[in-house]
């Protein structure tokens, strides 16, 4: 262990005397760390963040929409051809919740992004989300004060909503925003409820929100071109797989659709998206594993030829170590302890510029990330691998010089 540490010593020191040639050596070795790290936080914390919002929906929730907005990753080919597929409207959502036997609840979805103002006070970037009576029996929302929407507020069109709880901070910091009016997009509602406050995901703050009537939405906001989304809840899962089959034979006698022709809707649950976004993100780190290699070979690489130019510079050194007594062994772990003790440095640096390049994706986009603690032991682990690796013949060749050969050297 004594020896081990010996080596770790020597080759900072050697480290710190060659400052730009180590900077040069392991280079290679910081760009493909940091390239892990990075990539691996952003996915991680996307990861965490479609499976946080898959479960808020509820396990056995599925949704019937016009097109599936993920195909443009996976089949951008049939993506565009669903593009022709007809609106979901109203009309289809009442049809659902009136045949359906094993819907719980069915919903009417629309969003679109928006300002809300109080007077001087304003939040950009609000999520403005047309829903039915029945949105909060489809995900997590309970109400801190007021109540829900009601099946009156949908069929008067009224112009009332629930706001989240940094909403109503942010436009009624001293009083109490029931009854409270706000302004959306030139036209003044009411403010009937406030939701829970709900943590932030990733750095996401989930409560920048406003419910309204999806009659409303319609109205207002001059959407009647676009397309729904009909979340449909069921009883239990063992109900789950036969809802869908009812929805789907519903819509097709609605949409008068041939036995041969395929179906112009699309039903998503939640084990789909999940499926989809893990062979996207394999796909990912698939790649990743590919670019990275290369890099890690050729930094590899130039720490073996720059550990056989240390051999050469200190052949001398090698000679005076093996004439007191230096066996074969020590001379072979110090060399291979330098070259570990290379990889390591290259790959804590990479670590810290990956986690940093990870922060400031996150901070000029929508890409959340995440620490992964995996990932920075996965990342030393590979480090120490090539570093003992490329380390080897340079060790082992040091170890085979002859010390009266090596004692002449100059």
């Amino acid at each position: 262990m004594q020896q081990i540490w010996e080596g770790f010593a020597i080759a900072l020191r050697a480290l710190w005397a060659n400052k730009l040639r180590s900077a040069l050596t392991i280079l290679c070795v910081v760009i493909s760390i940091m390239s892990i790290i990075a990539v691996v936080s952003i996915v991680d914390g996307m990861d965490y963040y479609v499976k946080h919002e898959i479960a808020e929906q509820g396990s056995n929730v599925f949704t019937v929409s016009r097109v599936n907005e993920w195909e443009i990753l996976t089949d951008f080919d049939k993506f565009l051809a669903s593009l022709k597929n007809p609106n979901l409207t109203l009309e289809d959502r009442e049809a659902l919740r009136e045949e359906m036997a094993l819907a719980e609840f069915t919903d009417a979805a629309m969003d679109r992004n928006g300002r809300l103002n109080n007077g001087r006070r304003f939040v950009d970037n609000v999520e403005i989300r047309g829903r039915t009576e029945e949105y909060a029996a489809m995900g997590d929302f309970p109400i801190a004060q007021g109540r829900h929407l009601t099946k009156l507020d949908v069929q008067q069109r009224r112009e009332v909503c629930v706001i989240g709880s940094e909403i109503a901070n942010s436009l009624f910091p001293d009083t109490d925003p029931i009854q409270q009016t706000v302004k959306i997009a030139g036209r003044h509602y009411t403010v009937i409820g406030v939701c829970e406050k709900k943590p932030s995901i990733l750095g996401s703050n989930q409560n920048i929100f406003a419910f309204v009537p999806i009659t409303t939405h319609l109205k207002h906001f001059g959407s009647r071109r676009r397309s729904l989304a009909i979340p449909i809840r069921t009883a239990s899962m063992e109900t789950f797989q036969a809802a869908q089959e009812e929805a789907r034979q519903i819509l097709r006698i609605r949409h008068k659709l041939k036995p041969s022709q395929e179906d112009d809707f699309y039903i998503t649950t939640s084990e789909q998206l999940l499926s989809i976004w893990e062979a996207i993100s394999k796909g990912i780190f698939g790649s990743l594993i590919g670019v990275v290699s290369i890099t890690l070979v050729v930094g590899g690489i130039i720490i073996m030829n720059v550990m056989l130019v240390a051999v050469t510079e200190r052949t001398r050194e090698i000679g005076i170590r093996k004439a007191l007594g230096a066996k074969r062994h020590h001379i072979t772990m110090q060399f291979i302890v330098e070259a570990i003790t290379l990889t390591i440095v290259g790959g804590i640096m990479g670590i810290i510029l990956g986690f940093f390049a990870a922060y400031l994706v996150a901070a000029f986009s929508p890409l959340p990330y995440r620490v992964a603690p995996w990932s920075i032991i996965v990342a030393l682990f590979i480090s120490f691998i090539v570093g003992l690796f490329f380390g080897v013949y340079p060790a082992r060749k040091a170890a085979k010089l002859d010390p009266v050969v090596a004692l002449r050297h100059e």
